[in-house]
């Protein structure tokens, strides 16, 4: 069950240092003449960029060349965060689009300079503008499929944009609206639990909810945000489900994803297959939200080539991106069965394992193979493993029990 997301982290390491170094040698000389245009609007490898450049569009993976419309899944938009600190352009997208990417998605890179456009939020026209541009573009190459997607400030481009812009296959947004100058920055603030800025920020978003349409939504609203020091989740559950005309895959503070930035740690890794299978060009969602742990376990159960035997059973997600299913024996005593899914990158072959367990009241172990071993111990609602992998690290799994005996 080898994953893969520990080269995908060094790779997105790659990416950001290759960025950065794209970003210094993006200054023009005597022999590199400026663009003919400030705006540059192409699908492909980056552009020649000048500090003068406001907006382009890049390649998001230079191990992922672009399929083109007629092989890709379809086409992701990545807009970028931190506008304020003028790096946004050198952050690579989330660790969990690389694993897209590797499904056959294209991603490319909506780039903003911050440098130029200081006060760019406050210019939502011209930003809903350039959007509109490249979404135009891409129909015009034929891709069918246009998802728009990004984190933080990127995450409320794309809600916003949504507002207005039709016909679009869904929208991914993490920890939404932060770091974003919708009305002004008073960033002293930012961290007091009773500012007036994370109201704000609750305002907009809230506003974008009501009124962002697209096939399928994607949300992320971590816990200990720290620029909104207010529980989004349930108020945005409740505004999605009132609305009823659009499925929803919400991740919220329960997640024990944390921090702004926090769809690009591995504490996101554990919903990116959910993820993926949302975005599912096989899958028609049904307007509401999408429970992974109720809507997807028929499809993982079939891809592990598992049948359940009516012992305890128990479904979720490995900090490895991958599907996990565990049946405990009746009365604590028999074989174990554990399966696992393919990941979100798909590389991993899914399969299952009966294996011999070792009972100690709430806690077990087995042995998955030589010097492999699987702990687990119920927590309340919960059952927590840890699993010995073959190249020597560890991945982290948390479940929850399956209703009846499916």
């Amino acid at each position: 069950m080898r994953s893969s997301w520990s080269w995908l982290l060094a790779m997105a390491l790659t990416v950001l240092a290759g960025s950065a170094g794209a970003q210094t040698n993006a200054t023009p000389t005597s022999s590199r003449p400026a663009p003919a245009a400030e705006e540059i609007t192409v699908i492909g490898k980056r552009p020649v960029v000048t500090p003068q450049t406001s907006y382009w569009v890049e390649d998001a993976f230079a191990t992922y060349p672009l399929l083109g419309p007629n092989f890709a899944q379809g086409l992701i938009i990545w807009n970028h965060p931190f506008p304020w600190n003028h790096a946004g352009p050198a952050v690579p997208p989330i660790r969990a689009m690389e694993g897209l990417a590797a499904l056959g998605w294209d991603i490319i890179r909506m780039q903003r300079n911050s440098r130029i456009e200081s006060a760019w939020e406050s210019e939502t026209v011209r930003v809903h503008e350039q959007l509109v541009g490249q979404i135009e573009s891409a129909k015009a190459q034929g891709y069918k499929r246009i998802v728009l997607a990004g984190q933080e400030v990127g995450g409320g481009i794309s809600l916003e944009a949504g507002k207005t812009i039709d016909g679009l296959y869904a929208i991914i947004a993490f920890a939404p609206n932060t770091g974003i100058k919708w009305a002004g920055w008073p960033r002293q603030m930012i961290n007091s639990p009773t500012d007036s800025w994370g109201q704000v920020i609750l305002t907009r978003t809230w506003d974008q909810l009501e009124h962002t349409h697209a096939g399928r939504l994607m949300v992320l609203f971590p816990d200990a945000d720290e620029q909104v020091p207010h529980l989004r989740g349930p108020t945005a559950r409740d505004i999605l489900t009132k609305r009823g005309d659009q499925p929803f895959l919400l991740v919220d503070e329960t997640s024990q994803v944390r921090g702004t930035a926090g769809a690009d740690t591995a504490d996101f890794d554990s919903y990116a297959s959910c993820m993926d299978l949302f975005l599912s060009t096989d899958l028609t969602p049904r307007p509401g939200e999408f429970h992974c742990g109720a809507d997807e376990v028929p499809l993982a159960l079939a891809q592990m080539g598992i049948k359940p035997h009516g012992g305890e059973s128990w479904f979720g997600y490995s900090t490895r991106g991958q599907t996990i299913y565990l049946e405990l024996p009746p009365g604590g005593h028999g074989p174990v069965t554990y399966g696992w899914g393919a990941g979100a990158n798909g590389k991993a072959k899914p399969g299952f394992k009966s294996l011999d367990a070792k009972f100690t009241a709430d806690a077990f172990t087995a042995d998955l193979a030589p010097d492999q071993a699987i702990r687990g111990i119920r927590q309340g609602a919960l059952l927590r493993l840890t699993v010995d992998l073959e190249d020597g690290t560890r991945a982290a799994v948390v479940l929850h029990r399956l209703p009846g005996n499916s």
